[in-house]
C-alpha cells in the first residue's frame, strides 16, 4: 500500500481572525475586567485594550515613580487569574 503525504496549509488571515482573536477574546475580556478593577484603586494606573496588532492584548501603565514606590503593576500581573 502506498503512503500518501498530507499537506495542511492554513490561511494566515483566517487563522488570525478565528484563533488569535475570536478564541482569545473572552479570556482577554476577563483579564481586562480584572486589571481595570485593580486599577480603580488609583487613577495613576491606566488600562486599555490594544487591538491594532495581529493579536489583541490588555495594556496597563503607571508612572515609573509610582511603580517603583508601590510595585503595583507587578502585583497586578501576579493576581490576574486566567
Amino acid at each position: 500500500m502506498a503512503r500518501s503525504k498530507v499537506k495542511v496549509v492554513l490561511d494566515r488571515t483566517n487563522f488570525s481572525g478565528e484563533v488569535l482573536k475570536r478564541a482569545v477574546k473572552p479570556v482577554m475580556d476577563d483579564v481586562q475586567e480584572q486589571v481595570e478593577g485593580m486599577a480603580a484603586v488609583d487613577p495613576a494606573i491606566k488600562v486599555y485594550r490594544n487591538e491594532d496588532t495581529d493579536r489583541t492584548n490588555v495594556v496597563a501603565t503607571a508612572p515609573a515613580a509610582f511603580e517603583q514606590a508601590h510595585g503595583v503593576l507587578s502585583q497586578m500581573l501576579g493576581m490576574v487569574v486566567v
